[in-house]
């Protein structure tokens, strides 16, 4: 088991991480979170490791501290919850934001996040409430919300996920092109368009 891993950034996509360490490249994939504060004029990173393993497949999940990977290992946790949802819940809220909707019981604001509905949200505030009610908010493990964070941001990334891309790419994939005032029809196309598929 991976405890974390040491080195350059080779690569980055909208969903993932490409890490070298002595002469390996290691595909991580991450919240767009975790992307934005490991890519910020940084060479060499030290990310904290979630190895996921299934019979088909072997998957690396990274997280810029260990505060993170604890809720991602958390939000899994619970019944329904699969890593690429909790990615997309990490995407979506900081981690004081998030556990301040669990406290408040928000399922409103905890729905919003893409692969989340109303029972998942319910299920969420219910199991893991008593787990985060003595939690300690700080800024050191804060970083701002996603501000276009909509239902109708929502919509167009579910929907380009039913197509095949992973929730925090598709999230990514929409807020390139999001405007308010566009038709959902009409994001998922300038998404489509914009991404490195739509110009294959």
């Amino acid at each position: 088991m991976y405890e974390y891993i040491i080195g350059s950034i080779a690569g980055a996509d909208e969903d993932r991480l490409i890490v070298e360490c002595k002469e390996i490249g290691y595909s991580i994939l991450v919240s767009s979170q975790t992307l934005a504060k490991l890519t910020k004029d940084k060479e060499k990173v030290k990310i904290y490791i979630h190895q996921h393993i299934r019979e088909d497949e072997m998957t690396l999940y990274g997280f810029w501290s260990k505060e993170e990977r604890k809720l991602f290992r958390d939000l899994i946790s619970v019944s329904g919850v699969g890593p690429k949802v909790s990615l997309g819940v990490l995407s979506t809220f900081s981690m004081d934001q998030f556990i301040q909707h669990i406290s408040s019981s928000d399922e409103k604001a905890i729905s919003s996040a893409p692969g989340i509905g109303k029972k998942t949200a319910n299920r969420l505030i219910l199991e893991l409430k008593d787990k985060y009610k003595n939690f300690n908010f700080t800024s050191d493990v804060s970083m701002p919300s996603n501000p276009f964070m909509t239902d109708k941001l929502k919509e167009a990334s579910e929907a380009l996920e039913s197509l095949g891309f992973p929730y925090t790419e598709a999230l990514a994939m929409v807020n390139k092109v999001f405007d308010e005032n566009k038709p959902i029809e009409d994001l998922i196309k300038m998404a489509l368009k914009a991404s490195k598929f739509g110009n294959k």
